[in-house]
Formats: C-alpha cells, structure tokens, sequence
C-alpha cells in the first residue's frame, strides 16, 4: 500500500531540557538538546522509517534557511520527502523542558504565508506528485494564506485519483474534509467537538457524526484515557495500563503513524489499534516528537487495554 503524507506546515524543532533549576534568575541554560524535523505528517514519516515501511513520500512545504535545514535533515535521517518551495520562512519550535518539575513549555513560531500564486502552483505540483489508488494522509495544520477552498481541492485530487482519505487535522479544515466520506478520521475529541460546533460529545453523537458523514473508523483519542474507535456496528476502546511520561508531543502522531503500518501489513482492526497505542505510549519515552526506537515499542505491547462492545 502506497502512502502519500501531506506535510503542509513543517518545522524545525529545538527541545532543550533543563535537568536542574537555573543558577542565574531568568537565564536559561540547557543540559542537552534535541534537535529534530516536526509536524505531524513528518512525524508520521519518521515512524514508518523506523518500523522499516519504505513505501510512503512526505510532501513537504519549505522556505527559507529553515527550509533548508529540514531538508538536510530529512536526507540525514533517510525520511522520503517530496520538497515544494516558497518565498517565506518555515517555522523553528522551542520546547523547554523542566526535568526537575516534570514540566514543559511549547513555543511555536507562527509559520510562513504562502502567496496566492504559490498556493496555486503548490496545487499543480500535488496533483502531478499523487499517486493513483494511493492513500493520502493529510495531518497538521497549513500555512497561512492556505484556505479551506485549498484543502477542498486536495481533497478532490484525491478522490478523482481513486485515493483513500485518512485524515488529523483540525478547525475549519476538519469541518470540510469530513465531507469527503474518509476512509478514516482520527482526531482528538476536544479538537472535532469544536470544529464541529458541539458543547459536547458522547458515544451517540459519535456514532452519529460517523454514519451522518460516511467515515468508515473514526478514531477519537482522549490523551492518557486512550481512544474510542468506532468502525461498522463496532465500539473499540484502548488504553495504555500505565502511564510512563506526560511528555506527550508526537504521541498522537505515533499512533496514527503505528495504526497505518499496520493496516498496510493487513492486520485486525483490534491489532492495529493495540499496536498504535503502544506507538503512542512509547513516544512518551523519550523526548522529542515521534522519537523511539523498537525496544522502547516492544516493552509497550503488552500495556495495552483492549475492550470491544456492539453499538
């Protein structure tokens, strides 16, 4: 199975954890850093590269120096990308990790504008890069200037293409793209509640926002309470037993990232969720987003809660 990842909005990503409190009042100096390429599809994208899954491209936009050092460091890390390029500057992340208090700050930069001339050209650059019965991926945010008309049009390339639709993302991009019937949807709970316009959501409304946009799984995920999978006439619920981290960047990502790899070997619905779980709770490991290695995913397989029930 042919994946093609679509990493509108990538960054480049500096953890620097702090190990003991400062010496100096408002001078922070760390004890080591991590240093990796982000956003959510390149996440995904370096997950399947360590499960050894060579079938995928990761679509990026990238701009500026920024934009060059994410491509070095793709090539660097073997991660398969397809490059479009724009004027403008990608984004660098700075996480602050206080070790010591079991705390992180997030700081992420606003992003590059994409100009109207390079939103359309970018359209004609993906609609030749797609790959025919393929399944595109779309997760993550897009730069700005980029329109929920622009998202429409991908998501209509892919569907003219005879692509499958698997899709995390959020806002007024997940409003319009559940309209295209997805293969699947994995999203946080708080995330389609809002984009949807819901004070709250319970396993009715669910099942019902399943059937009412003709998703095949839809996959809400609840943070450390695991996630509800809803697919046919089924409810899914995983969970991980124990809780290692709250460093939880990249967990999501993981996890779509582990339950891909696993339908493409052509596993249960069941496995593919236990095996993303435990991609997700690996993550939590070590720090960085999408960041572990086998043994970290191989100690995780058993620490995972599976209960099925019928609608």
């Amino acid at each position: 199975m042919s994946i093609q990842i679509l990493n509108l909005n990538p960054c480049y990503d500096h953890w620097v954890i702090l190990s003991n409190p400062p010496r100096t009042p408002n001078v922070l100096r760390g004890d080591h850093v991590v240093k990796l390429v982000d956003g959510k599809g390149l996440n995904i994208a370096r997950v399947l590269n360590m499960l050894g899954f060579k079938d995928y491209n990761c679509i990026n936009i990238l701009g500026g120096d920024v934009g060059k050092i994410i491509h070095a460091k793709c090539k660097e890390d073997n991660i398969k990308t397809l490059d479009f390029w724009i004027k403008d500057e990608n984004r660098i992340n700075t996480a602050i990790v206080y070790e010591y208090e079991k705390r992180m700050l997030m700081v992420n930069e606003p992003g590059p504008i994409m100009q109207r001339d390079e939103i359309d050209n970018f359209l004609d650059f993906f609609s030749l890069a797609l790959k025919r019965n393929g399944t595109l991926v779309i997760a993550g945010s897009a730069p700005r200037g980029f329109g929920t008309k622009d998202m429409v049009k991908i998501a209509e390339l892919a569907r003219k293409n005879s692509c499958r639709l698997m899709i995390d993302i959020s806002g007024e991009w997940l409003k319009e793209l559940v309209n295209f019937g997805p293969e699947m949807v994995k999203v946080n709970a708080d995330e389609l509640r809002i984009a949807l316009n819901l004070q709250q959501i319970d396993l009715a409304d669910l099942y019902q926002i399943k059937k009412h946009y003709n998703i095949q799984v839809l996959c809400v995920t609840y943070g450390k309470d695991g996630s509800i999978t809803f697919v046919n006439d089924r409810i899914i619920r995983v969970k991980p037993k124990v809780i290692h981290s709250d460093y939880s960047v990249g967990c999501g990502d993981s996890f779509f990232a582990g339950y891909l790899y696993y339908e493409a070997l052509n596993k249960s619905i069941e496995e593919r969720l236990v095996f993303a779980t435990a991609c997700g709770t690996a993550n939590t490991l070590k720090y960085g987003a999408a960041i572990f290695d086998l043994q970290d995913l191989e100690s995780q397989l058993s620490n995972v809660d599976l209960v099925e029930e019928r609608i």
